[in-house]
């Protein structure tokens, strides 16, 4: 890819806005932070941006308490990372708005390109491999920038185990591995350990799973109230969802979070044969083949009937 435009822009820039995507994960958060404090590294002075709280396992990440502290009424730059449109900043798109120039550092393949300069790779894992190229360019990396991209390549790729992975994920992870970083604690920490209470929501939802069409078709429900039995939030449903994709015979694995009254986030897994984007698309949602999310309100019961046409839709 041809980085040398960003890096162009980012040069000119002194004021920068960095915005994550609400409900944030391992890969906008480590990629937004690592941009941040290289830029800090670099002379510049950037603000960092995220509408939802920083919690669960990436709560870990240290400077997340750099996010939402101070705004400006003007940004020489802004960048969206890791959000395949604009909806996906939430209220933070304002600060988005307020760029000279706007850029976009994305790898979904539902990404509306709406930058003044996209920095896109629908074939990248996670965005973190795409920040990775870009700063090691920029001779920008250290170890605790390494750390952050590490871990949105992790968490992003499922561990380097899902379809999105090439060799230019490993050539990336061996570029962050030279800082001496301690991959396998990463790995631990986002893929293995899990709290007692998380272990407790992970038991009560999987044992109320309901199959469809001959076992093809998983869904899970998170409500409030599993919430609130267990000490949990919706942050804490990371991963789980893999448990029915994993089950053989599954196809499409959903999963549906109650976040509000009548108001819903959901995740979507596939096998190889399903295109989930398309099922999230439906829906005014996105995401990759493989991984997608969407947010939908209405009454639980009508939630489940459009999600399970839109899934049907597809499969046949």
């Amino acid at each position: 890819m041809d980085y040398q435009n960003i890096i162009k822009e980012i040069k000119k820039a002194n004021t920068i806005a960095i915005i994550s995507h609400i409900n944030p994960d391992g890969d906008t958060v480590g990629s937004s932070l690592a941009i941040y404090k290289a830029l800090e590294m670099y002379g510049k002075k950037p603000y960092i941006f995220c509408d939802d709280p920083i919690n669960g396992k990436i709560s870990i990440f240290a400077d997340k308490d750099k996010y939402n502290i101070d705004k400006l009424n003007k940004y020489d730059l802004s960048i969206a990372v890791d959000c395949a449109d604009m909806e996906r900043m939430g209220q933070s798109i304002s600060e988005f708005r307020k760029g000279r120039c706007k850029m976009v550092i994305d790898h979904h393949k539902t990404n509306r390109k709406y930058g003044d300069v996209n920095l896109l790779d629908i074939k990248a894992a996670a965005t973190a491999q795409i920040v990775t190229f870009l700063l090691d360019q920029m001779n920008l990396l250290n170890k605790d920038i390494a750390e952050l991209l590490y871990s949105g390549l992790v968490t992003d790729s499922g561990g380097f185990s899902f379809s999105s992975v090439t060799s230019e994920t490993m050539i990336a992870a061996s570029i962050l591995l030279r800082y001496d970083i301690k991959a396998y604690e990463i790995s631990e920490h986002f893929l293995k350990k899990i709290g007692m209470n998380i272990y407790k929501l992970k038991s009560r939802v999987l044992e109320k799973a309901k199959f469809y069409d001959n076992n093809t078709i998983g869904i899970i429900t998170f409500r409030q109230s599993d919430f609130d039995a267990t000490g949990t939030d919706s942050s804490s449903t990371e991963g789980i969802i893999n448990n029915i994709i994993n089950v053989i015979g599954v196809k499409v694995a959903v999963a549906v979070s109650e976040v509000a009254d009548k108001s819903f986030k959901v995740s979507i897994r596939t096998g190889e044969d399903v295109d989930s984007s398309k099922i999230a698309l439906v829906f005014g949602g996105g995401g990759h083949k493989n991984a997608a999310g969407l947010r939908i309100s209405g009454f639980y019961e009508d939630v489940i009937d459009k999600l399970l046409k839109a899934v049907r839709d597809e499969i046949c």
